[in-house]
């Protein structure tokens, strides 16, 4: 009978894990689709991502970060001078693929939508490639979802990274 009651609440709880994971990939799915809407119009575009609340990078085909918003630069404590003085190719960066971030970002420039779970101290290899990290709190873990940005037919133009804090997803 006891075996009974521990295999019903590993059922439950596992039920209880799919439910939560099924709820973030809603709200990140809600958000690509709002990300993609916003390309459209650039001027409007390139405000609202610089004032995103979420860290955002966007890469090129060949890997080079062409830009990132305020909430990353925060993030990993550097200026949007230092940032600009830098040309940081996540290609040639070995610290992103220990996180699977670099996987990710491939999968992503060539047209899927992928999705990573608590990761820990995610931008530590942007803010290494910048020199002037801030430390992070390694206890507040992050999710990302990278997806393609394509034109009007299916060739993708670039690959968009958001980091979105957990504490804000629970």
């Amino acid at each position: 009978m006891e075996e009974h009651k521990i295999k019903e609440q590993l059922l439950k709880e596992l039920i209880a894990a799919q439910k939560k994971l099924e709820e973030r990939l809603e709200i990140q799915e809600q958000g690509i689709k709002n990300f993609e809407a916003l390309v459209a119009n650039d001027n409007l575009f390139v405000k609202i991502i610089d004032f995103f609340p979420y860290p955002i990078a966007v890469f090129s085909p060949e890997g080079a970060i062409e830009t990132v918003n305020n909430s990353l630069l925060v993030e990993i404590g550097v200026s949007h001078e230092d940032f600009i003085a830098y040309n940081h190719n996540v290609f040639s960066d070995i610290g992103t693929a220990e996180a699977g971030i670099l996987e990710a970002i491939k999968r992503a420039l060539g047209g899927e939508t992928v999705s990573l779970f608590d990761l820990y101290d995610p931008l530590r290899s942007l803010g290494y490639a910048y020199g002037g990290m801030k430390q992070q709190d390694t206890s507040r873990g992050y999710d990302a979802v990278f997806f393609p940005i394509k034109n009007g037919g299916e060739k993708t133009l670039h690959a968009v990274l958001v980091l979105f804090n957990q504490k804000i997803l629970d």
